[in-house]
């Protein structure tokens, strides 16, 4: 019989799983600060929704997930501590340095550096948390972790309407080695500059020993396993993707949305948005959580994805009344709905991949599903509905409609996706004899 691995304790791993939530948090606020500059962005680069949503979405995904591939396997097989405290410097300079760009690709080049920086957070962080806790206390800390999404979302929101505003309402500032910066450019400055405090804080980082290991890194022995469960991981990967992008297409025009439309201003925006995406999205992934626990101690089987299906079915509901009725508020809280239920697959889905994949594989798998999510939710999502706005309806207010249309359909697929890989999933967790 094998020696029975030992864990750090209990404190100490919640005191890691606490770091990385926040520093999960800290990324999502600097690719998100954007959402809150369309308009003086456009206007200083005469440029229209679509040509922005390359920028948004193209930019940084692109570098983000094919990235996430090569520091995936470095994951799996060097310093995760390391490599993140490279990463969180990296995205955080390249931050700042989008608070130079003074054209259109300019800005695009430094979005790709703050892609290239992020990749490697999140392998790293499953990859982290799971050699932490033993499989059957890994559900905790891995919701909690994907919840640095809801807060980081928030934060990003509520600080991102009052960092937009105050830097909108004053001139061209004088920043120190910087020089000139005008008020959207000093928004990106003011966000990029606390990354150094992360980086030191991965300094009280331990890396843990490596648990449940089958043999090496390898990535012919990753690609090997990944086909022969191609039906569970298309339906994980595609499900979490499809989730990923019905959030990403409300929320990555909930701004210019209710700008337009109901003439709000950022200041207004980012704190009600930034409440609504926090309180919503840590009570779906809180849910989540307690469920799936609940569920899997009762002896169910394939519950990460059953959840997942009942969050995409549900989500729809929300989805519909935002278009239907017209009052922000109103419309406030259906966006709330969308995010209740987008934090059962934020959470579940890369959860479930811990759950079946073997350690020395687990950063490939989890980059992997990141490149897929990333590049489907984060290009595809954002391009889709300003195309929509821009060539199909030819309105600006029309981004409304855009937006519900590419989200309605996302979950529809979402649905479908996991439902048909239901039993290949059940099978492949048969196979790993996981307790779920």
């Amino acid at each position: 019989m094998g020696e029975t691995p030992s864990y750090p304790s209990a404190g100490y791993a919640w005191y890691v799983v606490v770091v990385l939530y926040l520093t999960y948090t800290l990324s999502f606020v600097d690719r998100a600060i954007i959402l809150y500059l369309v308009d003086p962005i456009r206007a200083d680069f005469q440029i229209n929704d679509f040509q922005f949503s390359l920028i948004q979405g193209l930019a940084f995904t692109v570098f983000y997930s094919i990235m996430g591939i090569p520091l995936g396997r470095l994951a799996d097989s060097r310093s995760r501590r390391g490599q993140l405290a490279a990463g969180i410097a990296l995205w955080c300079s390249m931050t700042v340095l989008c608070g130079k760009a003074s054209n259109f690709w300019e800005l695009f080049f430094a979005r790709m550096g703050v892609g290239i920086g992020e990749a490697c957070l999140v392998p790293c962080a499953y990859s982290l948390i799971a050699d932490y806790f033993p499989r059957e206390k890994r559900a905790l800390p891995l919701n909690v972790f994907s919840g640095g999404i809801m807060l980081g979302s928030g934060v990003a929101n509520f600080c991102g309407g009052l960092v937009t505003q105050f830097a909108l309402s004053g001139g061209t500032r004088e920043i120190f080695l910087l020089g000139h910066v005008t008020p959207w450019q000093l928004s990106f400055v003011l966000v990029g500059l606390p990354g150094i405090l992360f980086v030191l804080a991965m300094k009280t980082i331990q890396e843990p020993t490596r648990k449940e290991k089958s043999g090496e890194a390898d990535v012919k022995a990753t690609f090997r396993y990944l086909c022969r469960h191609w039906a569970t991981y298309a339906s994980i990967i595609g499900g979490t993707t499809f989730g990923a992008m019905t959030n990403g297409a409300i929320l990555g025009w909930i701004v210019p949305w209710f700008s337009r439309r109901y003439a709000w201003s950022n200041a207004q925006i980012g704190p009600y948005l930034g409440i609504t995406i926090f309180i919503f999205g840590t009570a779906g992934l809180s849910l989540a959580g307690v469920l799936a626990n609940r569920y899997i101690s009762a002896g169910k089987k394939a519950v990460y994805i059953k959840l997942m299906m009942a969050a995409e079915a549900l989500v729809l509901i929300p989805i519909t009344l935002a278009h239907a009725v017209d009052n922000p508020y109103w419309v406030l809280g259906c966006v709330g709905g969308v995010i209740f239920f987008g934090g059962f697959s934020a959470s579940l889905g890369p959860a479930s991949l811990q759950t079946i994949t073997p350690n020395e594989m687990r950063g490939q798998v989890t980059a992997f599903c990141f490149l897929i999510l990333n590049l489907v939710a984060g290009t595809i999502g954002p391009s889709a509905v300003g195309w929509l706005t821009t060539y199909f309806f030819g309105d600006d207010k029309m981004v409304r409609s855009s937006a519900v249309i590419v989200g309605f359909a996302a979950s529809v697929l979402g649905l479908i996706t996991l439902a048909l890989g239901l039993r290949a999933y059940e099978r492949t967790a048969e196979e790993n004899n996981p307790t779920q």
